[in-house]
């Protein structure tokens, strides 16, 4: 079967559009840029130090001396690289992260290079001939990246979120043989928003061929039982839930992990999951890294840095509520914020005037977004004081104003002023 598709897009049409917005942004200065130092309260972003608002470091873990040490002593032991493949012979660190992640998952887990070649070893494996899967929209890019290694598998997207039209497939195909599995993230890297879990296990038990392939990267560390992520504290006990984590982002070392329900299922993966037997190995000092970080996540004062991070989190939201910015979806309890823009020149605008007042955060154009959602995009982590984050969301509130004035008056500059212009200042004051 063929994919559904809404609109046929030729490959070189999507490339030659990708490559447009993303030269806008490279052109106006907003990506691209080159960090120099250690990543904390605030980086140097091409030679000029700014408050940092744009990191995935949600937990600051990697300016702790265990991570360090960790790295340092796996350095002392194995060198600064393993230079076999995994699939001869693999880094003794391995069994031993391996064994912490399986304590703070509740899980069996395999792990991988990256969470991105975690998705393309273990989804091929995981889905079988005569079953179909639906993809949220707004999934991380490697999701539907992975999907593409099953081909002869039929794929829909859902529109973000909606549990409604998946409940209403899996009706239509009620009678039919196979599972379905939806593909999802825990929390969206773009939006902050999470998946709608109360609404996935009404689903979960209403339709027993559902299952789920959640990428929990954004929620791992910072959310959680030992920090095992949202997902896993909603579906730990379910065997048709699978999770992918990161040990980057607030994990602060490298690697992905797939927290699987059966041990044998591991075993296949490893054993037919195309990155785990052709692509390099994590090099030794990270390994160590991601040791260490796991025994901190198994430490008892792990909440109390999981609750630092919720107080910042607090103080965001409760100044971007009196500020006039348009965050599009209700805010949810999340380092991830996006304040949205009706244009690409409008996001870079308020981003460049951010660096202006030494601030950094991040846009999202296509193809990070849809081409009709850019946006202005900012975390909050550890790092941050709560008198930086108040000073950010005040920032943010001017410049977005500031930006907004000065497009519409360009844009009045350009037009005839009669009734053309009249009628553009009644069409952007929403009349």
């Amino acid at each position: 079967m063929a994919r559904t598709e809404r609109f046929r897009v030729s490959h070189t049409r999507k490339l030659d559009s990708a490559y447009r917005y993303v030269s806008e942004a490279v052109d106006a200065g907003v990506i691209m840029n080159t960090g120099d130092g250690a990543n904390g309260r605030q980086v140097m972003v091409d030679g000029r130090r700014m408050m940092n608002f744009g990191s995935c470091s949600y937990l600051g873990l990697e300016a702790l001396p265990e991570l360090r040490e960790g790295a340092h002593r796996a350095i002392d032991a194995y060198g600064t690289q393993f230079h076999f493949s995994r699939a001869y012979l693999q880094c003794a660190l391995y069994l031993e992260l391996e064994a912490l992640l399986e304590r703070i998952t509740g899980r069996p887990v395999l792990v991988a290079a990256s969470t991105t070649l975690a998705h393309q070893a273990a989804l091929p494996v995981l889905v079988k001939e005569g079953d179909r899967i639906v993809i949220d929209q707004f999934a991380h890019a490697s999701l539907h990246a992975a999907l593409q290694l099953v081909p002869s598998i039929p794929v829909e997207i859902l529109r973000h979120n909606r549990m409604d039209h998946l409940d209403a497939l899996l009706e239509r195909g009620r009678d039919q043989k196979g599972q379905v599995w939806y593909v999802c993230d825990g929390l969206y890297s773009m939006l902050g928003d999470f998946a709608p879990f109360h609404e996935l296990r009404l689903l979960l038990d209403r339709h027993q061929r559902l299952r789920l392939y959640i990428d929990d990267a954004h929620s791992t560390s910072w959310l959680g039982r030992h920090g095992r992520g949202v997902a896993l504290d909603q579906f730990a006990d379910d065997e048709r839930v699978v999770v992918a984590l990161s040990l980057n982002k607030a994990f602060s070392a490298a690697g992905g992990v797939v927290a699987l329900a059966q041990r044998e299922l591991g075993a296949r993966i490893r054993r037919c999951g195309g990155p785990m037997l052709f692509s390099g190995p994590i090099q030794p000092p990270m390994l160590g890294a991601a040791v260490a970080s796991a025994r901190l996540h198994l430490d008892q004062k792990f909440p109390t840095l999981q609750d630092e991070l919720t107080t910042r989190l607090d103080r965001c939201l409760h100044d971007l509520a009196a500020a006039p910015l348009s965050l599009g979806t209700a805010v949810q309890r999340s380092p991830i914020f996006q304040v949205q823009c009706d244009s690409p020149r409008l996001a870079f605008a308020i981003a460049d005037r951010m660096k202006a007042r030494g601030f950094y955060c991040c846009v999202c154009v296509f193809p990070a977004v849809p081409m009709n959602r850019p946006g202005l995009r900012f975390t909050v982590t550890r790092h941050n004081l709560l008198e930086d984050i108040t000073a950010f969301v005040s920032a943010l509130a001017t410049s977005a104003e500031e930006a907004g004035r000065a497009i519409i008056e360009a844009r009045e500059d350009e037009l005839p002023s009669s009734a053309e212009g009249i009628a553009y200042q009644v069409m952007s004051s929403g009349g």
